[in-house]
């Protein structure tokens, strides 16, 4: 089960780094094509390792279909809804008649005497004997141990089910998570190409300033130490692309090192569309995990059925015809048999057999309460996912407004520091909060991204909006 809180890990990953760049948008949608519209500011020396990687672009939905059709957890979940389709046949084969033939044969000579009609004996004399028959059965009655067979293996099945559907679920979200880190490190790596580049601008006015005696040597050196870091931050930005890249191939199930791209794909609204009640509604009814516990207690009820059955009278009740068309022996040959057989065994002192109606009993009951505990925990789990969702959109409005303010507020202190009337530390400390407040406001779209995924997820519905998990 993958949690709820992988959506945030994208926020402190992105947080960790720092800053960000002046332009700003109205909207979530338009955030992230502007920060996109940066990509010519100029960058920083030294290597870029994976930005200038190019590959196949990925949208989300083509992201997840890739990971549904290679990713090797889910290859291993179909393999196993394979097996317990077969465990289903066995049982079943219970129910069907049995063919075979058989052939005998033997070399040699009989240690039993012949008596001739003189009345001297002899034996047997050396030589071969064999025969070739075919026969068929079928099982009518055997006291329910089929029947019970049957049932065992179809909670199999469905627990296998259960398990490829939850393993495909989680995979896709896996691949939501992922996918929308790339896209918030790729406008991560904007934002400080245009920081770096905001960082620079200041620097050659402060320089200005000290040439026409406004300002002191030690603006300029100020300037130069957050250039320096802007730089730094520009390239443990660009090397999170290679490291969110390689995270995608792997949720996928390609190879980690090989190069990918991806789409952005179009915004989503504002509003979730559904309750909180309608989404743990669908939990309860939807989620693989309440259905692989399910099938679990049909598996506990089988088992308690087979311990009952051995633990009472043995009852089997079978037809059988035999047909011997070859024998050594005139008499065998063109021979044809049939019959009814019944076998009755009345146990009448087994310790085991009790203490194992005993056990399947208590699996039973086990079974039973973890029902009733996934049946909680899906609940659970799709309530958070709702109230996060709701947060996350609500977050998206509040970076805007934020991002507004510190825009404002570094605006003022540049044109004081130009003026002469503001200081160095008052423009950095301004230019530090309006590049927080543009992290913000970028993580901000894709952390909602990520938790519209996850909802769709708590609620047992395809991650993608539309595929097949």
């Amino acid at each position: 089960m993958i949690p709820r809180f992988m959506a945030s890990a994208i926020t402190a990953c992105l947080l960790a780094g720092g800053l960000a760049l002046p332009a700003r948008a109205a909207t979530p949608a338009a955030a992230t094509e502007e920060v996109g519209a940066q990509a010519g500011a100029p960058a920083a020396p030294g290597p870029q390792p994976s930005a200038q990687i190019t590959g196949p672009s990925l949208t989300f939905e083509q992201a997840v279909q890739h990971a549904l059709a290679q990713n090797p957890q889910v290859l291993a979940a179909r393999e196993a809804v394979v097996a317990a389709q077969q465990g289903v046949a066995v049982a079943r084969a219970g129910f069907l008649p049995t063919v075979a033939a058989t052939g005998t044969g033997a070399v040699g000579t009989s240690s039993a005497a012949s008596f001739s009609s003189t009345g001297t004996a002899a034996p047997i004399p050396f030589g071969t004997s064999g025969s070739v028959s075919l026969s068929a059965s079928l099982p009518l009655f055997d006291g329910g141990r089929t029947p019970a067979a049957v049932a065992s293996g179809e909670a199999a099945l469905a627990q296998a089910e259960g398990a490829l559907r939850q393993t495909q679920q989680d995979t896709a979200l896996a691949v939501a998570t992922a996918f929308f880190n790339v896209l918030a490190s790729e406008r991560l790596t904007t934002v400080r190409e245009a920081q770096l580049a905001q960082a620079q601008q200041q620097l050659a006015l402060s320089q200005a300033q000290v040439r026409a005696g406004v300002a002191a040597q030690a603006d300029v050196i100020q300037a130069q130490a957050t250039v320096s870091q802007d730089q730094v931050n520009l390239l443990q930005a660009r090397s999170q692309i290679a490291t969110s890249k390689a995270g995608l191939q792997a949720a996928i199930g390609a190879d980690a090192a090989a190069p990918v791209e991806v789409q952005e794909p179009p915004a989503p609204p504002l509003t979730i569309p559904v309750t909180a009640d309608a989404v743990m509604q669908a939990a309860v009814a939807n989620r693989p995990e309440v259905a692989k516990a399910e099938a679990a207690v049909r598996s506990g009820q089988a088992a308690l059925d087979v311990a009952r059955i051995n633990a009472g009278p043995q009852v089997t009740v079978a037809a059988g015809t035999a047909y011997t068309p070859l024998s050594t022996s005139p008499l065998l040959s063109n021979a044809t048999t049939y019959g009814l057989t019944a076998t009755i065994a009345l146990p009448l002192y087994s310790v085991g057999t009790q203490a194992g109606v005993d056990q399947a009993q208590a699996n039973l009951r086990n079974a039973q309460a973890q029902l009733d505990a996934a049946r909680v925990f899906v609940r659970q789990d799709a309530y958070q996912s709702y109230l996060a969702a709701v947060q996350d959109a609500e977050t998206i409005t509040a970076t805007q407004a934020a991002r507004a303010a510190a825009d404002a507020a570094l605006a003022v202190a540049e044109g004081q520091y130009r003026a002469g009337v503001g200081t160095i530390v008052a423009v950095v400390t301004a230019q530090a909060n309006a590049a927080q407040a543009e992290v913000n406001a970028v993580t901000a779209v894709y952390t909602y991204q990520t938790g519209l995924a996850t909802l769709r997820h708590a609620q047992g519905m395809p991650v993608a909006g539309g595929g097949s998990q």
